[in-house]
Parts: structure tokens; sequence; C-alpha cells
């Protein structure tokens, strides 16, 4: 496959194949957004969102998607308004995305030497939605890098680490299938966490986005039995709620625990693992397989933590019935 850049050639715009067979292969759409806010600023705000979605339903059809079009048409205007001032940070990005990613997958390849990309990759603007994640754009599930986000939160030292953890969820995917239960966000996050740290020695709680929106180490520590007893809880549940405040910044539940805390407990059950087996062995555990070691380290933590609390039966079948964006 051929890694594409796209060149805005008004009111269409067209991808162009650029090989590099050195780098994981992926499409890039940054550059499109720039050329449309520039060609597009002094348009009304009602037919500037118009001409976007038009626009960029010729160049990738469903790459802006919202089952809710005008919440939809809101992110458009607001990122095309700010854009401006973020320029120069965005631009940086997009230039430099095809070095940065090299050089993350070759420190990558150091412990996962046959790694590819089971998904498509594209890097785009993502509308403040994701500095990266996997999600569907017209119904294929693709990895989504957002340069907007990245310039916004990563445009310093955290930039490789925060690749490695992307990269991981990617090789990852290969063995492990998104499932419902609380404890396989726990795992694929905490794991994700875990191996930056290991490709990285000495990162710091920016680095591992341990730090989005505030940072959830010390907090977490602070109720730290709380936060077992509640993974315990929670283990083999489908507690959307409980899931949004673990991992995808949902409001605190009263409990203390801060908003993604489940990111730090993740990490912290993988390290566990970790001592029992080495990380490329984690990673190739598929679901029924992992649920065992997740169960255990959990184990083992509350018990060093003598928290209150019953132990996980992680006995509940393992359902897919809804596959998240990770």
């Amino acid at each position: 496959m051929a890694r594409f850049a796209v060149c805005l050639l008004a009111p269409v715009a067209i991808a162009a194949a650029r090989p590099n067979p050195a780098i994981v292969d992926y499409s890039d759409y940054s550059a499109a957004f720039d050329q449309f806010e520039a060609r597009t600023r002094n348009m009304p705000a009602e037919a500037r969102v118009a001409e976007f979605r038009k626009t960029f339903d010729r160049i990738r059809p469903g790459l802006y998607a919202d089952n809710n079009p005008q919440r939809l048409n809101r992110r458009i205007l607001r990122s095309l308004d700010e854009f401006p001032a973020l320029r120069p940070a965005y631009l940086q990005v997009s230039q430099q995305f095809d070095t940065n990613l090299s050089e993350a997958v070759q420190n990558f390849r150091r412990v996962f030497p046959d790694f590819s990309s089971p998904l498509p990759i594209i890097l785009t603007h993502e509308l403040g939605m994701r500095d990266g994640g996997s999600d569907y754009v017209a119904g294929q599930k693709v990895m989504l890098f957002g340069a907007d986000m990245i310039a916004k939160a990563h445009n310093d030292n955290s930039l490789q680490p925060f690749l490695e953890h992307e990269l991981f969820h990617l090789e990852h995917a290969r063995h492990f299938a998104d499932c419902d239960q609380f404890w396989c966000p726990l795992w694929q996050e905490g794991l994700a966490t875990y191996a930056a740290s290991e490709m990285t020695p000495g990162a710091n709680d920016h680095q591992l986005l341990l730090d989005l929106p505030r940072p959830v180490r010390e907090p977490t520590e602070e109720h730290w039995r709380e936060a077992l007893c509640t993974v315990a809880a929670e283990f083999d549940q489908t507690n959307e709620k409980a899931m949004d405040l673990a991992f995808t910044g949902g409001r605190s539940d009263g409990s203390g625990l801060p908003s993604r805390f489940g990111y730090y407990v993740g990490l912290r059950l993988a390290a566990e693992a970790g001592q029992q087996m080495a990380l490329p062995a984690l990673a190739r555990l598929d679901d029924e397989h992992a649920r065992p070691v997740v169960a255990r380290a959990l184990k083992t933590l509350i018990a060093k933590a003598n928290a209150p609390c019953s132990l996980p039966a992680a006995r509940m079948p393992i359902t897919r019935r809804a596959p998240r964006p990770a």
C-alpha cells in the first residue's frame, strides 16, 4: 500500500502516492485542512461548513461523521475559527510526521521486530476529538492520528512515547479483540501505557499520557484501595458510566477517583503481570488467555494493598457486541 498525501485543488482534493517503504504506510489529509481553511476564510460560517462537508466527503467519505449533524457542524466551525492560531504548531506536526513516525516505528521494532499495522493509518485534523486512536471511517476500522491534538498535547518530548502507545494498540489488536467487559479496556490501555514506559525508560507521566486532562497518578494513589475495589467490582461488568470515568474522561462519581484513573490502574496491573511474562508474550495473549493474567495481577495488587474488597470472579462470558473506538 502506498502512503498518500493530499494536495487541495479547489474545490476537490486528490491523493497522490508517496511510497516510503522505510515506515509504516499511512494516508495524510492534514494539509488538506490547512489549505481548505485558507481558501474559505472569508466565507460566511454556514456556507463554509457546508463547503467543508462537501469537500471532505469527496476527499475521504466518512472521514468527518457524527450521528448528530449539528454537533459535527459546530466542531467544524470551531476548529476552522481556531486554526489560524494553531497553524504553526499544526504544520510542524504535519510536516514532521514522516520522520517522527519512522523513528517511533524503528524503536518499536526493537521489541516487536515483525510489527505491521493491521489497520489503515490516517493523519488528519480531528476537530479536537483525539490525538490518536482507532475508530470507524465509512464502516472501516482505522487508526486516526489528529494533527491538531498532537500539536496541542504532544509537540514536545511526549511525542515518541505517545506514538509508541498507539503503535502498541495496533500490535495488540493482531491478537486481542475488543470486548465489552470493564477489564478489556483496562488491559488494552494499561498494557499500552506499560509498553510505552518500557520503550522509553524513565518516561514521566506527561510522556505516558497520565496527565490528560489532569494528572491521575497522585489522586489515584490517594484512593488506591478504592480504585482496586472499583476495578474488582466492575471487572466482568459492562457499565458504560464506570468505563467513561475510568477511560474516556467522564465526570467523577464522588468516589474521589479522577477521570481516566483506569489508565494508571491498568499500568500497575500490566507492570505486575510483567513480573511473570515479558512484554511481547503479554501482547500475544488473546482475550481468553489474557483475562486470568489480568485477574491474577489484580488479586496480587489487592492483597498488597490490603484492600477491603472481594476478588474478581473473572468467569462471566466475554462478549464482543459493541467494539469500542480505542
